[in-house]
């Protein structure tokens, strides 16, 4: 069950990582207000990665329901970061976002 998950896994963490860098960038800004959607979608997603991991990594009966959620995040983040895709941070955090959507999209179909 872990092999199998484990590139599903590397998604959430890689995910989560980029949203908490993110978020720490975006809070650094010249104009933080500006920045206030990206950085609690940020919060957000690394939340729900975060409890998706470990609802996948102990094999929940619950996870497809929690990866339903975790991929329409997501999708959120990645859609608000790319509108500041001038910014590397956000442009990064993007690119994870929409990796781990796609992940969390494969292993409720798996």
């Amino acid at each position: 069950m872990h092999t199998q998950n484990q590139a599903l896994l590397d998604a959430l963490n890689a995910c989560i990582a980029a949203c908490e860098h993110c978020a720490t960038a975006c809070l650094q800004e010249q104009d933080v207000k500006m920045m206030a959607r990206c950085i609690s979608l940020d919060r957000d997603c690394a939340d729900i990665c975060a409890l998706t991991a470990r609802f996948v990594a102990r094999g929940s009966e619950h996870a497809p329901h929690v990866m339903k959620e975790c991929a329409e995040l997501c999708k959120a983040c990645g859609d608000e970061c790319e509108k500041h895709a001038h910014m590397q941070h956000c442009k990064e955090c993007a690119e994870a976002c929409r990796r781990c959507e796609q992940a969390c999209r494969q292993g409720m179909a798996a």
